[in-house]
């Protein structure tokens, strides 16, 4: 690939990520949005374009200009350069509606340096009808450092990208500029330093669960980003599921959530990860998984069981799911079916291991036997098809042991507990998909005297 189109995949990756393309849509908190897939595609895609353009013909650039107009992303341009950045009509031919965070996060240098964090603005400026980057460069270098900016690194292998720093009056700024095409247009990716422009404040979640509706209000403890609009609220039947630490596969800890989903036209992903990782720390929640601009939490302190996931959904929205698997009433359930999964059990990866997050799921169980010193249970360990028939077996036993062993520790007399493992031979779902493993992998407390009652 000629240097040129080299700078213009570069540019056109960037951009990319500075947009949310697609249309909102629901998510399950078991898996990761299906807009990213659809930007990874769309990304490798336009790459793929970039490449295969003549710079000689066809400004690889300029293609790109005319997608991103046809992408909608409102709340996400900007008229005009911040600024610092005021002299740029000067020198270049800036173009109009320039992609824009309110709070955003950039690398400086690209790729390698630590993130700077702030107002995001991403500008593409046009020569008249240069060719050479590097003499084109050399021209309006004066103007940058004239007005107050210093060229702190320059590189030149594999690709062109000089990396600025302002700092004047109280402002700090940074900016990567790359140049490609022909004409040369030269793309500034500029991050205005600055702190979170709200701050997130969480009310903590009561010792008993708050009555929430189905499909209106904000959750009591997870409040909306100030600034938000209530679009919609509902049920999502998928289970939540989490990765344990170490673990190779997602394990459910509750069947269902409750979600809202909220518009903020100037929501970035780095702007909603960070306000609620800083929120959710401070009140108390634990950040279980981290990624893909999606945040799963758990809060199991005054007696709480509470699963969370926070994630953006679609170029102006974002979505709270909520399962507050502690307010399963257990004893009404195990009079009527005899049983009830535990779900929310988490072990070390193919061990017996219990996590601490275990605690949350296995008190309520202590509380009903607590409450009631006549009811003897059965724990019962259940595994998914994955390896052979004894191993299994074994694995299954040693988990009903461990969390036996949990409530023995927690109050209950060992008399009234007995554990047996059930290996693959109870499924509870189909075991050709991920989430009807997850379904079987579970632990279950069983009353043997207990005959089911009807609907």
């Amino acid at each position: 690939m000629a240097t040129n189109e080299w700078q213009d995949s570069v540019l056109a990756e960037r951009l990319l990520e500075t947009m949310v393309p697609g249309e909102p849509n629901r998510k399950t908190p078991g898996g990761i949005c299906a807009r990213f897939a659809l930007d990874s595609y769309r990304t490798q895609r336009l790459k793929s374009m970039f490449s295969t353009y003549s710079v000689g013909k066809t400004s690889g650039l300029a293609a790109l200009l005319g997608l991103l107009a046809a992408i909608p992303a409102a709340g996400q341009w900007a008229p005009s350069p911040p600024p610092e950045l005021s002299f740029l009509s000067t020198i270049l031919k800036v173009r109009k509606n320039i992609p824009y965070e309110i709070w955003g996060q950039v690398k400086f240098p690209k790729g390698e340096g630590p993130y700077k964090q702030g107002k995001h603005w991403v500008i593409l400026a046009e020569t008249a009808n240069g060719i050479d980057p590097v003499a084109e460069w050399n021209k309006i270098k004066p103007a940058f450092l004239q007005n107050g900016w210093t060229l702190f690194k320059e590189e030149r292998a594999g690709g062109l990208l000089w990396v600025l720093q302002y700092s004047k009056n109280g402002v700090q700024a940074w900016a990567n500029v790359d140049a490609g095409g022909s004409p040369v247009i030269f793309g500034l990716d500029v991050i205005e330093i600055a702190p979170l422009p709200f701050t997130l404040t969480l009310t903590a979640p009561a010792a008993t669960p708050e009555k929430i509706a189905t499909d209106t209000g904000d959750f009591p403890y997870l409040a909306p980003l100030p600034g938000s609009k209530f679009h919609r609220g509902g049920w999502d039947n998928a289970p939540f599921q989490v990765q344990p630490a170490g673990a190779q596969q997602a394990e459910i800890v509750a069947n269902g959530t409750l979600y809202r989903d909220y518009d903020f036209p100037d929501i970035s992903n780095v702007l909603l990860t960070t306000a609620y990782r800083d929120a959710l720390t401070k009140g108390g929640w634990t950040i279980v998984q981290e990624g893909s601009s999606v945040i799963r939490t758990h809060y199991a302190q005054r007696g709480r069981n509470i699963w969370a996931m926070v994630s953006p959904n679609g170029p102006v929205m974002y979505s709270i799911n909520v399962a507050d698997a502690g307010a399963v009433d257990l004893g009404a359930t195990v009079a009527k079916a005899c049983h009830v999964a535990l779900y929310g059990v988490l072990f070390d990866f193919n061990k017996s291991t219990l996590q601490p997050a275990s605690g949350a799921a296995l008190q309520p169980a202590a509380n009903l036997m607590a409450a009631d010193k006549t009811l003897k249970l059965e724990v019962q360990g259940h595994t998914d098809n994955v390896g052979n028939d004894a191993y299994n077996q074994t694995l299954s036993e040693a988990r009903a042991k461990a969390v036996a062993t949990w409530l023995t520790q927690h109050g209950i007399a060992a008399d009234r507990l007995t554990a047996k493992g059930y290996g693959k031979t109870k499924p509870v779902a189909d075991n050709g998909s991920d989430e009807g493993r997850a379904k079987n992998r579970r632990v279950e407390i069983a009353d043997p005297r207990c005959s089911p009652k009807g609907n």
